[in-house]
């Protein structure tokens, strides 16, 4: 059986980006940080963390179980269908990919990315 999951990211909301990211570089070793601005809110990918800082009220529309990094994000909605799931959002293409949110048989929602080409 192959694995459909590259990286899985856990979700942390925190107050401040640049406050809590020093702790997370040094629990993970890793000065490789990936950061992105929306407008109501901003990411910063650390090793498996994603940190989310923003209103609470707009961090609660972004609320996952994790984002699973997919090869193919067709094949892993369809796998979370076939075993009960249903799709909440998407399947949305963007400029970094296509993204959409499951959710398990069990209710725990999870964001499925697939990265574009390089």
């Amino acid at each position: 059986m192959t694995s459909l999951i590259n990286q899985v990211l856990t979700r942390i909301e925190v107050a401040s980006l640049a406050d809590s990211l020093p702790a997370y570089q040094k629990l993970t070793g890793s000065d490789d940080i990936q950061q992105h601005e929306f407008p109501e809110f901003r990411i910063a990918i650390v090793g498996p963390f994603m940190l989310l800082e923003g209103p609470a009220e707009t961090l609660a529309n972004f609320r996952r179980s994790a984002t699973v990094i997919v090869n193919d994000v067709t094949a892993a909605t369809d796998i979370f269908l076939s075993e009960g799931g249903e799709v909440l959002d998407g399947p949305t293409p963007s400029a970094g990919g296509s993204r959409v949110i499951v959710k398990d048989r069990d209710g725990n929602a999870f964001e499925c990315f697939q990265p574009a080409a390089a």
